[in-house]
Order: structure tokens, then sequence, then C-alpha cells
């Protein structure tokens, strides 16, 4: 019975979200999938998750705001949501609503790589994943990633992502949590 509770907590969770996006259902421009795994303790996170798998399947909306600078680069902007089951001893379920930037060089974008970075929040529907214990359901979620498009269109487009989580010292202990993953994305 716990075990549903959760799950209909987390659906609850994963609509209220999609009401509350500025863009509605009809607008999705694309989807996303992801398959990672846990860390050791080398960056943020303080303690090892290694041998942890992790699944997503999300959606995105590309705002149509770009922004262009001489050390940077030509980016894009887009606003992710995804949901996230994370396994090893433990299980975990997120969501996470996130504005990600993609940047392509310039506007030509006649590269294939890019490279993105993004900030947003997460909720978990367990504070314990493993060896860690984190003080708050909600969290931030932020993500690095360097990607290929796949076609000449780059509508389909592969990523390689370290995505962190952590609620950034507001409540303590504040160990955080590091994913690395591969994304699969494709816009229509």
């Amino acid at each position: 019975m716990h075990r549903l509770f959760k799950h209909k907590i987390s659906s609850a969770w994963l609509l209220a979200m999609l009401s509350f996006c500025p863009f509605s259902l009809q607008a999705i421009d694309g989807i996303m999938l992801n398959a990672g795994t846990g860390m050791d303790d080398s960056l943020i996170q303080s303690n090892d998750t290694r041998g942890a798998s992790q699944v997503s399947a999300g959606i995105f909306w590309n705002t149509e705001t770009s922004y262009k600078n001489a050390v940077i680069g030509y980016g894009e902007l887009n606003i992710e949501t995804y949901f996230s089951h994370l396994k090893n001893k433990d299980s975990l379920n997120l969501i996470s609503v996130r504005p990600v930037i993609t940047f392509w060089g310039d506007e030509s974008k006649e590269r294939l790589w890019f490279w993105q970075a993004g900030i947003g929040l997460a909720y978990l529907d367990s504070k314990k994943f493993d060896s860690i214990i984190l003080s708050s359901h909600g969290q931030f979620s932020t993500l690095l990633g360097l990607g290929v498009a796949l076609d000449e269109a780059k509508k389909h487009q592969l990523t390689l992502r370290y995505n962190h989580y952590s609620n950034a010292n507001i409540k303590l202990p504040n160990p955080g949590l590091d994913m690395i993953s591969l994304d699969w994305s494709y816009q229509w």
C-alpha cells in the first residue's frame, strides 16, 4: 500500500507540473529518453552511488528564445520536464522541470556538436537513496551536457549529461545526488 501511495503522489506531481507549465500539451516540441548510472563521490555528492541505474522519459518545449554571446556562442532555450526512476539497493522516483540552453556555436548551427547547461526544480519521492540521506524532497536539478546531432536537420540528438540534484544548502545535510546519463531526444 505504501508503494501505491508513492506512485499516486508521483503521478499527481507530474500532472500538477504539466498543468502549471507555461506551455500547453498541444505545443510539445519533442520527447526525450535516457539511461544512466550513479557516480562516485569525486564531484559534488558526498557518497558513492556507482551501480545505481536511472531511466527517464520526458517532453520538452522550444521557447523560440535564443541568446548570442561572443564568448559562449549562440544558444537556444528549451523547457523540459521528465520522470526518472533510480534503482540500486533503494528505489527513488523523481519529477523535474528545468530550462535548458543548448549552445551551437553560431546561428547557422553548421557544426553537429553542442553543449548544454540547465537548472530547475525536482521533487523526489524519497529522501533516502542507498547511502545518501537527503534532508528534503524538493531539490534543484542541474545539468551539464555535451551532445551531437544525429541527422542534418538536427531532429535526433544524443547527449552525455552530468545531472546533479541538491537543495543548495537550504536545509542540511545536503549530500547531493549525481548521475551520468546518455539522453536521446527527438524534436518534431
